[in-house]
């Protein structure tokens, strides 16, 4: 047998960006960040309101940490399958719980069900008792702040951190040659 010489490990090619780079990419993070936001708070001059989407019962068209925004019913409004709406969670007393309509009830009462589950929601609610209607849906938004209040830090801490990562290499003076 003939042995060869080992020569350690391969390296793997880097990818060098130059500071300019590496700011642009820090300010299009960042702005995408101030996007986001923006479409979860600006709505609020029109009077809607923000949810946060907490579970997985309206998976795929919600999923958890998704900001839903929601406006109020009109007085004419009038409610249709299909439509995502908040209501009152009686099994939850002062929680709400955003599902879409399923049908309506020889009655008028709406009846809910989340796009995950498999049957409709246990009890049926009068359109007056409508909180909000689906308008606007801000993808994702929420996930960190969702998981630190439910005890779990970490993608809060690495969202923070990478925010504060971007705004001190956009404020950094730059270098001089």
């Amino acid at each position: 047998m003939t042995a060869v010489a080992w020569t350690g490990a391969r390296r793997m090619p880097v990818l060098r960006l130059s500071a300019g780079a590496v700011r642009l990419i820090a300010v299009a993070a960042l702005a995408g960040v101030a996007a986001m936001l923006a479409w979860t708070a600006l709505p609020a001059v029109w009077g809607w309101q923000p949810t946060v989407v907490t579970s997985g019962s309206m998976s795929p068209s919600l999923h958890r940490g998704d900001v839903a925004v929601t406006s109020a019913p009109s007085a004419g409004w009038a409610p249709a399958v299909g439509q995502v709406v908040v209501v009152p969670d009686p099994l939850r007393p002062g929680r709400t719980r955003i599902h879409r309509i399923a049908g309506i009830d020889a009655d008028g009462m709406l009846v809910t069900r989340g796009d995950a589950n498999g049957s409709d929601d246990s009890f049926r609610t009068a359109p007056a008792d409508v909180r909000g209607i689906g308008r606007l849906l801000v993808p994702r938004v929420a996930l960190g702040s969702l998981e630190l209040r439910e005890g779990r830090p970490a993608l809060f801490v690495a969202q923070g951190a990478a925010v504060l990562a971007a705004l001190a290499l956009v404020l950094r003076p730059a270098r001089k040659p």
